[in-house]
């Protein structure tokens, strides 16, 4: 046999083989070692992702809280809620509510994020709720007191730059689950990220979201066309599958030394 027609047709063979490519059953197998590799990179991602929106709105409550506590300090009073079902764009929109000498018409909404100049969603892009107590949002110099023990202990002079006094309660408590123990107590005003999963919370376009079946869940939420809170206790945990929600409020001691530094307070 001739030795060069062998090596032609063995090339030639090798070229057959090529130009087929992989089997099916080698395409199963690249096809699963792709998936397999694209499944174990898009899980810390996810997982990177959700760290940093925890983190970016755990950022963004803190700067509220210090934006509120500030505009106390300007202001002599905590500023009044803005409506939740307002879209954005709408006029009065991110705006601080009504008030009267006696406070806020509405003590429960969303953030004022236009009056305040904060960010007006959290990181998934939902508003923040807020609730604030009455007493602390009234005219200045407040027309009374009425919330302060008399005697004892006894009545302080009536302060004439503050809406408030030393002795004046907050409305709301701040607990570790629905009906449990006490986290906070005597709180003058409460801030909530509804989290990730979103559940109860107002969107841009003033709607609300599913409330969802999490009962701690359902006690940071706004009820009433966006306008009230039915409960005056926040929960605030660690997250878990049901409930995500990120809680911050303004402590009644950092709030009255604020405004004694101040010098609203005496």
């Amino acid at each position: 046999m001739n030795p060069g027609r062998l090596r032609r047709d063995a090339a030639a063979a090798v070229v057959r083989a090529r130009a087929h490519g992989f089997t099916l059953a080698e395409l199963a197998i690249v096809l699963v070692i792709v998936a397999l590799l694209v499944g174990s990179l898009l899980a810390p991602l996810s997982t990177q992702i959700d760290s940093r929106n925890l983190a970016d709105t755990r950022r963004a409550l803190a700067e509220i809280r210090e934006t509120i506590l500030g505009y106390a300090v300007v202001n002599g009073r905590l500023p009044c809620p803005a409506l939740a079902n307002v879209a954005s764009g709408a006029a009065g929109a991110g705006l601080e509510g009504t008030r009267a000498a006696s406070g806020c018409t509405n003590i429960a909404g969303v953030v004022p994020w236009a009056t305040l100049g904060v960010a007006e969603t959290d990181a998934w892009g939902r508003r923040y709720s807020y609730r604030v107590t009455r007493a602390f949002t009234k005219a200045v110099p407040p027309p009374d007191i009425d919330e302060c023990p008399v005697p004892p202990p006894p009545l302080p002079p009536l302060p004439q730059s503050a809406a408030f006094a030393l002795c004046s309660p907050g409305g709301m408590s701040v607990l570790v689950t629905a009906g449990g123990a006490g986290v906070a107590t005597a709180v003058p005003a409460v801030v909530v990220s509804h989290g990730k999963n979103g559940q109860g919370a107002y969107t841009v376009l003033g709607t609300q979201t599913a409330v969802g079946t999490d009962v701690d869940e359902q006690d940071n939420q706004l009820t009433g066309a966006g306008n009230t809170m039915v409960n005056l206790d926040f929960v605030y945990k660690p997250a878990i599958p049901s409930f995500d929600d990120e809680v911050a409020w303004i402590p009644p001691g950092v709030l009255f030394s604020r405004m004694i530094r101040a010098g609203k307070l005496p």
